[in-house]
């Protein structure tokens, strides 16, 4: 049971019964050194990545200091320990904290199970304006905890899809030709080295496989529909790269191929005449990896996402003339003005 569940069972008791339970967990992260010494708590911060209100969070910290795990801060909050540099952790990283306790294997499961749901609502969105989520409402659309809808809501801003305003609300922000000109740069820097690296482990058979299914895709052409680009797109540039080893290069091309989104939403209000010249470019690289030729697929990588820069921002300008798809539940319009 999450704690904000715990709170919710408690009703108007909650404010009385549940600090115990709050400096419980708090005095254990605190003795097993996740919360080390210096560390700054602050009431408004922990109620939030809990889910509460400030009363228990509030009581639990005058117990803490009672007990001499912490003492006062010279500002506002307490400090873990008696001495040392004040240490301020990120929101996240105070949420990992918060939520990494054993029960929580139910809550992992839950935001996988929904992550690619939101993710695709959130996507689907984001040529049309600036949208605010309500992670209140988002959990209960999806039938989750607050702390399982704010664990999906992290894990999108490390996408870099959504992001935290000054008011500390959820922001989808409108997709901009300075992003994708600025995520398409990056994919030209990143990308041709991750191929580079992930060429001499591929497979033959999987890149003879993927050419094939590229050949037939542009003898069919244009019947072989949006949904089979969708798909080829994903092999070229998703797939292929799941070989790298460093995490850090992957996760960087991952947070930077926002461009990706563009094709795949214009493909389903548009026809795709434009879409052959790319699959032409796929084929090549492909036919460069079977012959071992690396630079030469390198090249025309770079060549491929240097061509659909233009493309790209002009597909983006249209999508911004539609009225935007059926939103849900938790998500609203930002007006000029509003939620800044």
């Amino acid at each position: 049971m999450t704690l904000g569940k715990a709170q919710d069972q408690a009703g108007g008791a909650g404010g009385a019964f549940f600090y115990a339970s709050v400096r419980d967990l708090l005095a254990g992260k605190i003795r097993t050194g996740e919360l080390p010494a210096g560390t700054v708590l602050k009431e408004a911060r922990i109620s939030s990545q809990l889910g509460m209100s400030r009363a228990p969070v509030r009581r639990a910290l005058a117990m803490l200091a009672q007990q001499g795990l912490v003492t006062r801060a010279s500002g506002q909050g307490y400090v873990v320990g008696r001495s040392g540099t004040p240490l301020r952790l990120s929101s996240r990283h105070l949420h990992q904290i918060l939520t990494a306790e054993a029960d929580d294997i139910e809550r992992t499961a839950s935001w996988e199970r929904i992550f690619s749901q939101v993710a695709e609502t959130v996507t689907a969105c984001m040529p049309f304006g600036t949208f605010r989520i309500q992670e209140t409402e988002l959990g209960d659309f999806h039938n989750v905890s607050r702390t399982v809808a704010r664990e999906v809501l992290w894990r999108l801003m490390d996408r870099r899809l959504i992001e935290k305003n000054r008011k500390s609300h959820w922001i989808v922000g409108q997709m901009t030709a300075r992003d994708l000109r600025d995520t398409l740069q990056m994919r030209r820097l990143l990308e041709p080295e991750a191929l580079a690296q992930v060429a001499p482990s591929l497979p033959a058979e999987r890149s003879a496989a993927l050419l094939s299914q590229v050949e037939a895709a542009i003898q069919a052409f244009p019947a072989c529909g949006a949904a089979a680009l969708d798909r080829l797109e994903q092999a070229m540039f998703v797939e292929m790269y799941e070989g790298v080893r460093n995490s850090r290069l992957l996760g960087s091309i991952r947070r930077n191929q926002l461009s990706l989104l563009v094709p795949r939403l214009f493909r389903r209000h548009f026809p795709i005449i434009d879409d052959l010249p790319a699959l032409h470019e796929y084929a090549g690289i492909l036919r460069h990896l079977g012959r071992g030729q690396i630079g030469q697929a390198q090249g025309l990588l770079h060549a491929h996402l240097l061509r659909v820069e233009a493309l790209t921002l002009a597909r983006l300008r249209v999508l911004s003339l539609l009225e935007p798809p059926d939103l849900a539940p938790y998500m609203a319009p930002v007006y000029r003005g509003r939620d800044g």
